[in-house]
């Protein structure tokens, strides 16, 4: 939600002194705010964006990417024009004053927890931003550069709720910061899938989402955005087949990220060794990964990799010979998946 700075109010109110026939800029519960007078009035029920509308003797108009501020003057056989070229200029004050980018600019420095106490209320009251709403955050990584496409653009396309914050970061990455007061974690994924598929099917881009934990406050932001970025780094390596990472959902995958190289070693050598070098080929790791995401389940496996299902029971077989590993048991397939996905992680680490 964007708000009206101090500065541009001034120059609303310079202006409306300057016309002939009284003109009032007000707030979305119809009070007064330019010029400042108690007088509160009687909005039209049905209001839109540009369009003039009528009532008890007044025409109104609602700013056109501002919804919470409208016009207001007598009906008269000039008062079209008047609204409208009110309404032209205030959008040039507000141009002018580079609003929207100033408040890219103030929240991205809050992610990177840049701003002071004062800077911080500052950006409450002039942007209207509620401190206690709960928030999750969406970190968006682009897979190429999408500069032919502008931050106002992408927002058009972007489903947004008034009290969600859009964050341009850099030609690759973009933030939101997702209000979640009526919505939970399923809801929150689905707004993730129908996002992406937006952004693919719309505008062609292909993304990576992070969703962070729930932050409880405005200075809560900064740490789930880091936990968005995390779920994408994280999870673009374990689980590269997939797009969209949440943070909590990846608590073994963490573990491992954490776990010291050489505390590594004894166990990706308990399984990745030189007696099964030969043995694991990229195709026999596909087959114990998909079995493994399969939930252990011989016909769902054997289906998803178009094979037979005794093939699938050979090639288990020959591991258990070999490595001593019956994956069809759930904690041989456990030490199976942790070896494996220690050895993926100190491999990216190497090739970084």
């Amino acid at each position: 939600m964007i708000k009206l700075s101090d500065m541009v109010l001034q120059e609303v109110d310079a202006l409306f002194s300057t016309l002939s026939q009284p003109v009032f800029l007000l707030d979305r519960q119809g009070r007064c705010l330019v010029p400042r007078q108690p007088d509160t009035f009687m909005l039209p029920a049905t209001l839109q964006e540009n369009v003039l509308v009528s009532k008890s003797g007044y025409l109104f108009l609602t700013l056109p990417g501002l919804e919470t501020y409208t016009l207001a003057t007598k009906d008269r056989p000039e008062s079209h024009d008047v609204l409208l070229l009110c309404a032209k200029l205030i959008q040039t004050f507000k141009q002018e004053q580079g609003i929207t980018k100033e408040l890219g600019n103030a929240l991205k420095r809050l992610l990177h927890e840049e701003l002071s106490v004062q800077e911080m209320d500052t950006l409450m009251h002039d942007y209207d931003i509620a401190q206690d709403t709960p928030r999750a955050t969406l970190f968006i990584n682009f897979s190429r550069l999408h500069q032919q496409i502008p931050h106002d653009t992408l927002a058009e396309y972007i489903p947004l709720s008034e009290t969600d914050l859009l964050i341009p970061l850099d030609t690759r990455n973009l933030v939101i910061a997702r209000d979640l007061t009526d919505e939970g974690q399923e809801e929150l994924m689905e707004y993730a899938m129908a996002l992406l598929d937006t952004l693919q099917n719309e505008l062609g881009l292909h993304a990576l989402i992070g969703i962070g934990q729930v932050a409880r406050s405005l200075q809560d932001l900064p740490a789930s955005y880091e936990q968005a970025k995390k779920a994408i780094q994280i999870g673009s390596l374990f689980q590269p087949e997939t797009q969209i990472y949440q943070y909590h959902n990846l608590i073994l995958e963490r573990f491992m990220m954490d776990c010291a190289p050489e505390d590594a070693k004894p166990y990706i050598a308990a399984v990745f060794n030189r007696e099964t070098a030969k043995l694991f080929s990229d195709e026999m790791l596909e087959t114990v990964n998909v079995f493994i995401n399969r939930d252990l389940n011989l016909t769902d496996a054997a289906r998803d990799l178009y094979i037979h299902r005794n093939t699938l029971v050979y090639r288990l077989d020959k591991i258990q010979k070999v490595s001593g590993l019956d994956l069809r048991h759930f904690k041989d397939a456990m030490l199976f998946k942790l070896a494996d996905d220690l050895r993926k992680r100190d491999t990216s680490k190497t090739r970084k």
